[in-house]
């Protein structure tokens, strides 16, 4: 019994809500009538023109039989003639197909502010006031592909100037002539039949070609060979290996164009800093010391390169002083680098390419970068400016545990001076702006301590003999810490 009577709930709960979702679905069904009942009843309203065509006044059907019977007048024997010089291309009806889609553009017509987004975004529909105008290549689908593919046979390309920099030629640059194509205006030629539609089936339109102008012009890129900044730093006094590393580093961006928003790793360009990749044994600096190693001289490269990218304006996204001062540029816009640690990297933030020559002498390694002129006769410079000199710290004695001095000192008491102390630096570097010859602004471009450093003297480890002479005073001063750096 029970069972049964869980049957029979079951059975009214079931069939009350098919009554629920039936009777909804009969509202629905009502209301969609009635709204197209509605539109189909109301008149459309006043001043209302499709294609020349005055459907004021008229039911939705009496509307959709008007404009059907426009198309079918359109559609009996509707040509397109393009005449080009003394060639004409006729297009008719076996070029295209009838669009009877007549519902959609008397809807569009009677309900223009609520299609009013769409007839502004479809090719297709124009509307101006109460007047809709259907253009031709929605009612004779087809026939846009056919008269795109005639123009497209007409017209011919423009030819963009190229340019080729060849950084150790006499003329660097290579720029080949650019040439102006011939187009067709689609809009203007589609305007034209549309309105030539209206009154004829018979439409003759004359393809008149106008310029089509190249996007890069040889006078463009002529712009681009303007020499905008410039560095050098001197190698006189470096060692062979040393002036064969910097003038081996800078190589690699020799002849390099880097493109609007590209970023560049000097490590990147310049790595591996081996003797296999041509790099020689030269001065580094090492834990704020003059030491000899593979790839001397590298820094002297990248702070040329530096100090170039800065005059012209590149923006620089890390750059790292060194240990101790260098000579061959004032403080503040030194730029040392160490493979798998610091780096120079940098971001051509212009419009435009950026050309970088680099060239060496016996005496100097220069930077040059062209590009487009920087804008209202700007140009760059730099300044240093020392703000407090830190005292140099005391001498320390180091015992000569690993034996590396052992030509110099052996026993205890037996010293030789390493390197002697060296004061600091507190240093602001500022970037200037000048136009036209005036000084307009001044930035900080960084701000860098260089710490004071103490002087090495190294001892020797072994107890002297009795009555050995000890030398004490064994403080020439070593190779590396007369050599600028790396």
């Amino acid at each position: 019994m029970r069972t049964k009577s869980g049957k029979s709930k079951l059975f009214w709960i079931i069939s009350a809500v098919l009554s629920i979702i039936i009777v909804t679905f009969a509202i629905l069904i009502i209301d969609k009538l009635s709204i197209l009942r509605n539109t189909n009843s109301q008149p459309i309203e006043e001043n209302s023109v499709v294609n020349g065509i005055n459907i004021s006044g008229l039911s939705r059907a009496e509307a959709v039989e008007a404009v059907s019977s426009y198309i079918s007048s359109k559609a009996n024997g509707f040509t397109v003639a393009l005449q080009h010089g003394d060639d004409i291309y006729i297009l008719d009806n076996d070029d295209y197909t009838i669009n009877n889609d007549v519902h959609t553009i008397v809807d569009m017509a009677q309900n223009k502010s609520k299609y009013s987004d769409e007839l502004k975004a479809l090719e297709y529909f124009k509307s101006n006031g109460n007047s809709t105008m259907v253009a031709f290549n929605y009612i004779f689908q087809g026939l846009d592909e056919k008269i795109n593919d005639i123009c497209t046979a007409i017209e011919t390309k423009p030819v963009n100037s190229t340019i080729s920099f060849h950084p150790d030629r006499e003329n660097m640059f290579e720029i080949t002539e650019s040439k102006a194509g011939k187009k067709i205006e689609r809009e203007k030629l589609y305007d034209s039949i549309n309105k030539q539609m209206l009154i004829t089936n018979n439409v003759l339109v004359d393809l008149l070609l106008e310029d089509d102008l190249p996007e890069i012009t040889e006078e463009y890129n002529n712009n681009l060979t303007t020499l905008i900044s410039s560095f050098t730093t001197n190698v006189s006094d470096s060692t062979g290996g040393r002036k064969n590393n910097v003038k081996l580093a800078l190589s690699k961006f020799n002849g390099m164009v880097i493109n609007p928003h590209e970023s560049v790793s000097f490590n990147d360009i310049t790595a591996p800093h081996t003797l296999s990749n041509g790099y020689e044994i030269a001065t580094i600096i090492l834990n704020g010391r003059f030491v000899d190693g593979v790839g001397g001289g590298i820094c002297q490269a990248s702070t040329t390169l530096y100090n170039a990218l800065v005059l012209a304006g590149a923006t620089i996204d890390e750059v790292h002083k060194h240990t101790l001062p260098v000579k061959y540029v004032p403080l503040a816009l030194d730029a040392m680098v160490s493979e798998g640690g610091s780096d120079l990297r940098f971001t051509n933030n212009s419009d435009y390419p950026l050309f970088i020559k680099t060239s060496s002498t016996a005496n100097d390694v220069t930077v040059n970068i062209y590009s487009m002129a920087l804008q209202d006769g700007i140009t760059y410079s730099t300044r240093s400016e020392t703000i407090r000199t830190l005292p140099a710290l005391e001498d320390r004695i180091i015992p000569d545990s690993r034996k590396e001095y052992t030509d110099h000192v052996i026993f205890k008491g037996e010293t030789y001076r390493l390197t002697y102390p060296r004061e600091g630096y507190e240093v602001v570097s500022y970037l200037q702006t000048w136009q036209n010859g005036e000084l307009i602004a001044e930035k900080v471009l960084r701000k860098e301590t260089y710490q004071p450093q103490p002087g090495i003297i190294m001892e020797g480890i072994l107890e002297p003999i009795d009555g050995m002479n000890i030398i004490t005073d064994n403080f020439d001063t070593p190779t590396q810490d007369i050599v600028s750096d790396n």
